[in-house]
């Protein structure tokens, strides 16, 4: 027998119970009713795709120029024919932000790109095959089309936390300044970290970059370096 008929199967054969239920209604409600009932038990997950697939996919891949003969790969999970749709899908998300940015519009109703639910299909059956083969192995290539999709290396709370250390770093350089005599305009400390005034301003409420200056300036000595403090000496002064 298969490593992917062994998982989530019944020893004589078939998909085992919780399996079969979670196939019959595929919804999360179900799965974590099932997990929820028995933690240990094996469920086999997939749920598209399948064999069928090969046929009646293919002339939506030629459409949209993917090339058909990966569909049995996909299915499959080859890492050959994963990694190779994954980087065509990478380009035709790059492809697509340039004709967006020329001013084009409607370019997946007119075919001149590939739309994103063919990509989250794609994404979704290869998912399922890796389950269904039971070879959860996923490639760079894939990770970085599924990271894409689900909104990038910029995403929300990245950008927050990148806001937050900016924000620190200002913070710490008005206090050095200030501790050497000088005024750490919103200017100087925009130059410092490469970006405007303005940008700088927004990293803080009204008052709170000189607050937070003065609380980091009592750190460093009036040249600007770091006081050789005790444990006890940095929580009194910050």
């Amino acid at each position: 027998m298969s490593r992917h008929r062994q998982f989530g199967s019944e020893p004589d054969g078939g998909f085992n119970a919780a399996s079969r239920a979670f196939k019959a209604t595929p919804t999360i409600e179900t799965y974590l009713d099932l997990r929820r009932s028995d933690p240990a038990a094996e469920i086999e997950v997939a749920v598209t795709g399948g064999f069928e697939a090969m046929f009646y996919m293919r002339e939506e891949f030629e459409k949209f120029g993917l090339d058909p003969d990966l569909l049995g790969g996909l299915l499959d999970a080859a890492p050959e024919a994963v990694d190779a749709i994954a980087l065509r899908l990478l380009q035709a998300i790059v492809d697509s932000r340039h004709l967006a940015g020329t001013g084009e519009t409607h370019l997946a109703s007119r075919e001149r790109v590939v739309p994103h639910k063919l990509i989250d299909w794609i994404i979704v059956c290869i998912l399922d095959a890796m389950s269904w083969n039971d070879d959860l192995t996923i490639s760079r290539d894939l990770i970085v089309l599924i990271r894409e999709r689900l909104g990038g290396p910029a995403s929300h709370y990245e950008e927050v936390g990148r806001i937050r250390q900016s924000r620190q770093n200002a913070a710490i350089l008005a206090g050095q300044l200030k501790a050497r005599g000088i005024s750490p305009t919103l200017a100087i400390l925009g130059e410092a970290f490469g970006v405007s005034p303005s940008t700088v301003k927004r990293w803080f409420a009204p008052g709170e970059l000189e607050q937070e200056g003065d609380r980091w300036s009592r750190m460093f000595d009036d040249c600007g370096q770091l006081c050789p403090l005790s444990a006890s000496d940095v929580a009194s002064k910050i």
